[in-house]
């Protein structure tokens, strides 16, 4: 590899660990900020019946996501004309399964 001059007093080496420390530490500072807290049945709307919107917002994923999960089996949905609705039941197991199963999980992955 060809050494390019530069502009400012470091050597290049210095220069390019200097970078990736940096960028180090703000992947870890933002990946800290990311944790976000397991949705809770509490914030689910009251209705039987949810819209898959509400379904996402309450997980806080896509909708890609949601249909990938339908197509595994991790969620139960219901077609009703061209909509697609999910139990508040179903939701609310899932929510549990997930509580119980978070703490034997390691933090650490």
């Amino acid at each position: 590899m060809q050494e390019t001059p530069m502009l400012f007093p470091y050597a290049p080496t210095e220069f390019w660990k200097q970078i990736k420390i940096v960028v180090s530490e703000v992947v870890d500072a933002k990946l800290a900020t990311l944790h976000v807290d397991p949705p809770s049945v509490n914030d689910m709307p009251e209705r039987t019946l949810l819209k898959a919107t509400e379904v996402c917002e309450i997980f806080r994923v896509s909708k890609p996501t949601l249909y990938a999960w339908i197509r595994q089996n991790k969620l139960r949905s219901f077609k009703i004309r061209s909509r697609r609705y999910f139990s508040r039941a179903d939701i609310e197991l899932v929510i549990r399964q997930t509580q119980l199963q978070a703490p034997t999980q390691n933090p650490a992955v």
